[in-house]
């Protein structure tokens, strides 16, 4: 999709914005920039960035509708914005009904190409926005033309001997052709007590459209990211990729009194993209290790499990099973994942090596503590020597 861009940033009075910059108070995230995914998830729109200062800017583009081809596009009409078949208002009014709407809810960040955390305005200072209490938040709506809607929803809502009132929700949007700025306001809530229990509901809602974003907002920034994993992420993404030569010449014979009966590199795994990788049989008797080291350098979706891996394997738990085991823990300084099936003596080890590899070991007639003993003897240093 080809847009033109026009520019919206928040130190200037323009079209529903305030002169003075909207900023995320406390900010220490750098620059990421801001995304939404009303128009796709799969190619999220870029719409602005929050600045190294927490100052948010918004760079709203120009769309055209009809050229978006994503399926997941979810796009909505004037009537259902403002209540739906929900909404019985005799006296609603609506006008150009054939609109076509865009509804942006959700503000998010990202890093690196990554989906990090949401931005979330409120007038709730310092807390995601809650819908159960009083408060406004703020959506946008992209419509391909004007359309407006002034009704009022009614709901009887009751529980008997606790409480019966009309929910009212009015609604006052008018939009022009473009992005447009909406506040929902929960006014009101209705306290009750039946004697055992006592709660609120909402009461009275107001959604109107409004051209500048009110002074009481606060923006509330959710990030969920672990910063160090995504820069661990970016500087595999930097490295290259082991050759080919380098992996033949680095074969071991042995692992421990095991010795090596067959090998491939370049082997396609399951659920991992890349082929850059070397896996091993060793057998001694009956007893079998299947040795596979994975190098994450250069790809984006490897480095990904690289990073899951360290964080899956960062604490200690274990959680026993119907035939042995699964735990995380820290065995001669290196974090590792264990799953042991007692029965079968059947060992599973999986862990990351030398800030690059990740290392999965599978074992049949030997026990974990076993099984490790053999994996220390691999010397994966020498596949990075230059």
């Amino acid at each position: 999709m080809k847009t033109k861009k026009s520019v919206l940033i928040l130190f200037t009075c323009t079209l529903f914005q305030i002169c003075l910059a909207q900023q995320i108070e406390n900010y220490t995230k750098g620059e990421i920039e801001i995304k939404v995914a009303s128009f796709g998830y799969e190619n999220p729109l870029t719409v602005g960035k929050v600045a190294e200062d927490g100052n948010i800017h918004f760079t709203w583009p120009e769309i055209n509708l009809d050229t978006i081809e994503n399926s997941d596009m979810y796009m909505t009409s004037i009537q259902e914005m403002a209540g739906g078949s929900f909404c019985k208002d005799p006296d609603a009014l609506f006008s150009n009904e054939n609109a076509k709407l865009v509804k942006v809810d959700y503000i998010d960040v990202h890093k690196y190409g990554q989906r990090v955390g949401t931005i979330i305005p409120s007038t709730q200072k310092d807390q995601k926005h809650r819908k159960d209490q009083l408060g406004t938040t703020l959506y946008w709506v992209f419509s391909d033309s004007e359309t407006s809607a002034n009704t009022t929803c009614v709901e009887k809502t009751e529980w008997e001997g606790a409480y019966s009132f009309d929910k009212i929700t009015t609604y006052d949007l008018q939009f022009s052709k473009g992005w447009n700025l909406v506040s929902t306001t929960l006014e009101e809530m209705e306290e009750w007590d039946n004697g055992t229990e006592k709660g609120s509901l909402p009461k009275i809602i107001k959604i109107k459209s409004v051209d500048k974003i009110p002074d009481s907002i606060h923006w509330y920034l959710n990030y969920w990211a672990n910063d160090e994993l995504l820069e661990k992420e970016q500087q595999l993404m930097m490295l290259k990729p082991i050759a080919k030569e380098k992996y033949e010449n680095w074969l071991p014979k042995k692992l421990g009194n095991f010795r090596r009966t067959s090998y491939e590199i370049g082997k396609e795994l399951e659920r991992l993209p890349t082929t850059n990788n070397i896996n091993m049989i060793f057998e001694k008797g009956q007893k079998t290790i299947e040795l596979t080291i994975v190098d994450c350098a250069a790809d984006k979706k490897t480095a990904n499990m690289f990073t899951l891996m360290e964080d899956m394997a960062s604490r200690d738990w274990r959680d026993k099973t119907e035939t042995g085991y699964k735990s995380a823990a820290k065995i001669d300084d290196t974090r590792v994942m264990t799953e042991f099936n007692e029965k079968e003596t059947k060992t599973t080890l999986n862990y990351n090596a030398n800030d690059r590899f990740l290392v999965g070991a599978e074992a049949i007639g030997s026990t974990p503590e076993e099984l490790w003993e053999y994996l220390k003897t691999l010397q994966l240093e020498v596949l990075l020597e230059d």
